[in-house]
């Protein structure tokens, strides 16, 4: 009877043991996939962070200047791509890390609709934004309505909403950052943040790009 007792009992214990590697082999491979997953995320990113726009980006976004200038509700005559460098005097803004960028390199993309409740909540704090840096902001509606913060947004081209959105789904309020001189864009924001978050984010973005831009001239070099 005690033999009998022990070997069922060796039974169980080699059975506890099998679970258990198996267990471990289990969450090792879940691990690895999960390695895998963000490895994959994390390049997609990577490349979406530093995708160039393409010219009817800047080309749309000049358009809309005129339009702002011109405070018609229609559309102005596409225009000639010209130099981003204009006579204006520079506007130069101090970065966290120390270093110094010419918000005239920049403008914000928002893309945002008259009737989105968040972007009524989010266009004034970014509005706010613009005018504390300095920093323009181009605002493209997707319902053919502005707003109290942007009341002069105009539709959006489908060019620039692929330009900008490649195959994801539009959402509003979003915003990306374009370096006008190399049509460089970063992804800002995928809807509503607060001040702070969106403060660190156009920081954060406007050093990502001064340091690709430097990157590149010393490579040129």
């Amino acid at each position: 009877m005690g033999t009998v007792s022990l070997q069922c009992l060796a039974a169980l214990v080699a059975d506890d043991s099998a679970v258990r590697e198996g267990a471990e082999t289990v969450k090792k491979r879940s691990l690895f996939l999960l390695y895998l997953q963000v490895a994959l995320l994390a390049a997609v990113v990577g490349w979406l962070l530093l995708k160039p726009a393409r010219a009817s980006v800047l080309a749309e976004i000049q358009r809309l200047e005129a339009h702002k200038s011109a405070g018609s509700a229609s559309m102005p005559p596409r225009t000639e791509v010209t130099s981003p460098r204009e006579s204006k005097a520079p506007v130069m803004w101090r970065l966290p890390d120390g270093s110094q960028v010419n918000l005239r390199d920049y403008k914000i993309v928002l893309f945002m609709q008259g009737r989105c409740p968040y972007c009524h909540q989010f266009d004034p704090v970014l509005r706010a934004l613009s005018e504390q840096m300095g920093l323009d902001v181009f605002a493209y509606t997707l319902d053919g309505q502005g707003d109290a913060a942007f009341p002069d947004a105009i539709p959006a081209p489908q060019a620039v909403i692929r330009d900008m959105f490649s195959t994801m789904k539009p959402v509003t309020p979003s915003a990306f950052l374009v370096e006008v001189n190399t049509l460089r864009t970063l992804p800002l924001l995928y809807g509503m943040v607060d001040a702070q978050a969106l403060s660190q984010r156009v920081n954060d973005a406007l050093m990502l790009s001064e340091q690709a831009r430097n990157h590149s001239q010393r490579k040129e070099k």
